[in-house]
């Protein structure tokens, strides 16, 4: 099992972006001024609990440090923020697979859950929701 120290400090960071990007895809996947506070807070309660429920060390530092900002390169259309989410996703999950394949499975399902957490916090998941989920889990294999 890997830990903070196996990852350079560009690398946690892109770890940490596969998460709040997922975040911010879930969120403008169905838009809502006060949807978007309730995914939030959908997204960090779930969080929250993985930082003491998951068996991977690997997975409770990166809750335990996660920042809910998205990246601010990230585009704010949601056609284009969808690939570039997927595609850090993917890489995110390639460079657990290289440094920390005892890691991958519960990193693939951190990713998947918060998505499910976000998504389900306003009211259930909606189609469009429901889509972008089942992207994620079809980049993360």
């Amino acid at each position: 099992m890997a830990t903070r120290a196996d990852f350079t400090d560009d690398e946690w960071r892109v770890l940490q972006l596969a998460v709040s990007d997922t975040m911010a895809w879930l969120t403008m996947a169905d838009p809502g001024f006060w949807d978007m506070f309730k995914e939030a807070k959908g997204a960090a309660t779930f969080i929250s609990s993985v930082k003491v429920t998951s068996e991977s060390p690997l997975v409770r530092q990166l809750a335990d440090e996660m920042k809910m900002k998205r990246d601010k390169a990230l585009s704010a259309n949601p056609t284009d923020m969808a690939s570039e989410v997927i595609a850090r996703v993917g890489d995110a999950a390639a460079m657990v697979a290289d440094k920390a394949p005892d890691d991958l499975p519960a990193f693939k399902e951190f990713i998947v859950g918060v998505a499910r957490a976000t998504a389900g916090a306003a009211g259930g998941v909606g189609s469009t929701e429901a889509s972008a989920i089942a992207k994620l889990e079809a980049a993360l294999g």
